[in-house]
């Protein structure tokens, strides 16, 4: 079910015949730095790391400029925001049908309107076509108010649409410019070489994949998804590189997290949550990354390999190299205003292609968790444990914990009057699940279908990192609990 069959594809390039170069600092070409290709890489650089890296305070809580940046926009007009979400939906579900018949041969394109209409990007599955389609009538239902209550109501358009819809119809395309800045102009190749000594012996992935990381923590996994895939297109990656980055770095970011620290009323010890988060995160990822179904993805390239150089050196020599590396790329790059640009038009196509499958399947999953019993249900074999770990309100922990893999937000906050030792232990737990079926598996699934990622994998993955993820979140809160930090 899960050997490495399962992934391969005789189209991909293998990657057992790829071997990085390696280099010691002796061995490396310093490119000449003339002061227009180190300000190109300086100024993208500082500028994509700023909008969606760098952590500041607004309105009590922390978050990135990129945040603040989509808080504007739709402070000023929601309801332009809304008919652009309308709008890419349906983008999204017409030209996949377009190209769905085109290959189906129920109608002929030709070459002129094929290349126009990007078909070969819209084909997909029958049943991703299903849902791309479906989700323009619920579009259109959440859009205008009208159909039945139980769809219209908080708990499930409350949260697809002005949740989900909206974040992710901003955050890709607006992310898409600085993240395309960071991959296009140097970025990528300057945290990479930095965090190769840390990501490449614990991981086992390239020091690239650092910024990946960081770009899901501070920002949002959407954030962290675009720029993986674009580093995959470009041979930067392999498959297992993707499914690594995505199902154990690609957890909630830390403004979702200080979210439902207020509402939990846990602010007060929010340093100690984040710090416990992400050292559960670490743990778990040190540990699947070695077993199956992970360990045995292969090393495939969907494009050429271009794997990240080795480099053996002294901290500066690091420093140096990484600096090189950065004005070397970005001297070879595009203009800041063409990368921005095409930035912007490939996040919004992304955004188009994964949006209908998010609706769709978020809105089934919200329905089960506002309408029945269905999570509450699956919680029973796990109420036992929690007793036996120490941590209160057993019950509501555990429901929490499984309405958490359907929607981070709502699974957390289900724990509102339950004591601190559980509200602490559930946040740990649902932030570093990494896996949600109302957001990230559509989007995963969609976004990755050419490695493939699926829906058994994804489900096997959730079970072993909340099997993991519940004794590791237990001990820390119990420890940090017997510590006075909680």
């Amino acid at each position: 079910m899960f050997g490495s069959q399962s992934w391969e594809d005789d189209d991909h390039i293998s990657g057992e015949t790829v071997t990085p170069t390696e280099k010691s600092i002796n061995e490396v070409h310093f490119v000449d730095k003339d002061l227009h290709s180190t300000l190109k890489f300086v100024v993208a650089f500082a500028t994509g790391a700023f909008f969606f890296l760098f952590p500041i305070q607004w309105e009590g809580q922390t978050t990135i400029p990129l945040d603040v940046l989509m808080t504007l926009i739709t402070d000023t007009s929601i309801f332009v925001v809304e008919v652009f979400t309308l709008l890419v939906l349906f983008a999204g579900g017409i030209l996949t049908t377009i190209s769905m018949l085109h290959y189906q041969g129920t109608i002929t394109l030709s070459e002129r309107t094929q290349r126009l209409f990007e078909v070969d990007y819209w084909q997909t599955s029958n049943l991703f076509w299903t849902f791309r389609v479906t989700a323009m009538f619920l579009g259109l239902m959440m859009f205008f108010r009208v159909g039945p209550g139980w769809l219209l109501g908080d708990a499930v358009a409350g949260i697809a649409w002005e949740v989900l819809m909206i974040t992710i119809v901003l955050v890709i395309p607006l992310g898409g410019v600085f993240v395309n800045l960071l991959a296009e102009l140097g970025g990528l190749e300057f945290v990479g070489t930095l965090a190769q000594p840390i990501m490449r012996p614990l991981f086992d992935l390239p020091g690239r994949s650092a910024l990946d990381s960081a770009a899901s923590w501070l920002g949002s996994f959407s954030i962290g998804y675009y720029l993986t895939r674009n580093v995959f297109d470009r041979g930067g990656y392999n498959k297992r590189d993707v499914f690594v980055i995505c199902t154990c770095f690609a957890t909630a970011n830390l403004g979702t997290v200080g979210a439902v620290a207020a509402i939990l009323d846990l602010l007060d010890v929010f340093p100690v949550l984040v710090l416990l988060y992400l050292i559960a995160t670490l743990i778990v990822a040190a540990v699947l990354v070695r077993v199956p179904p992970l360990s045995t993805v292969p090393e495939e390239y969907v494009a050429e390999p271009d794997p990240e150089p080795t480099f053996t050196g002294t901290p500066a020599d690091y420093l140096r190299f990484a600096f090189n590396e950065g004005v070397r790329t970005a001297r070879e790059g595009e203009s800041i205003p063409r990368a921005a640009h095409n930035g912007f038009v490939d996040g919004t196509k992304l955004t188009a292609m994964i949006l209908g499958t998010v609706l769709t399947i978020g809105t089934c999953v919200l329905a089960l968790e506002a309408y029945t019993p269905f999570f509450e249900y699956l919680a029973t074999p796990l109420v036992p444990v929690m007793t036996v770990l120490g941590i209160p309100d057993p019950q509501m922990a555990a429901t929490a914990i499984l309405a958490g893999a359907g929607e981070y937000f709502i699974g957390a906050t289900l724990v509102v009057e339950a004591d601190l030792i559980t509200k602490v232990f559930v946040v740990v737990v649902t932030s570093a699940q990494a896996i949600f079926f109302a957001a990230s598996v559509p989007m995963m699934v969609d976004m990755f279908d050419d490695i493939p990622m699926r829906f058994r994998d994804l489900t096997a993955l959730l079970i072993l990192r909340t099997v993991l993820l519940i004794p590791i979140a237990a001990v820390l809160t119990h420890g940090a609990a017997a510590a006075g930090f909680i």
